[in-house]
């Protein structure tokens, strides 16, 4: 968006007029500054840019989100899961602090933004359902085996603890205790 206005027809006798454009600062969303043509240099004036302040709200991510620094958010909530499967991948028995640490950061970020993408999916749903963790996870494939293998035992282990909570045959009574037909 500019206002330009024309100084080449202007007369010998009267100032030339002022020509200000406005600029968009590049990496810095909604931030302008007024460009004015000083010295024809094509300098933006410092004293004219807006500062951005810092973002209160994270795109909808709960606290304790990746965009939040690291001492802002508890520390090591995976650590002994991370250490145990540092270890099952051939690390040493007692891997480095700082190396759960960058691996619980990196855990921490994709959980996160799996999650995201799943409310954004189920958006207009309201609610988040396997589904929608499915469709984020469709291109690949090793994940959506996993979670399709995982979601295959649940059910059957569901199964299984509807069989058990059938009652015992009564053998006192020589017949079935209010056994489903």
């Amino acid at each position: 968006m500019a206002d330009n206005t024309s100084t080449a027809n202007s007369p010998a006798g009267t100032p030339p007029t002022t020509s200000t454009a406005t600029v968009a600062i590049p990496g810095t969303a909604g931030t302008t500054a007024i460009a004015t043509p000083g010295n024809n240099n094509n300098t933006i004036n410092p004293a004219s840019v807006a500062v951005p302040k810092k973002p209160t709200a994270t795109l909808g991510r709960p606290p304790g989100s990746t965009n939040e620094p690291r001492n802002k958010r508890k520390k090591y909530v995976f650590a002994k899961e991370l250490k145990q499967l540092m270890f099952g991948f051939g690390d040493v028995p007692n891997p480095a602090n700082d190396a759960v640490g960058v691996l619980e950061d990196m855990l921490i970020e994709y959980l996160t933004d799996t999650c995201t993408q799943a409310a954004a999916v189920a958006d207009k749903r309201g609610k988040v359902n396997v589904e929608d963790f499915k469709f984020v996870l469709r291109k690949d494939a090793k994940k959506r085996a996993r979670v399709d293998e995982l979601l295959y035992m649940n059910e059957d282990i569901r199964r299984a603890k509807r069989i058990a909570d059938i009652p015992e045959l009564d053998s006192s009574k020589g017949g079935a205790k209010d056994a489903p037909i």
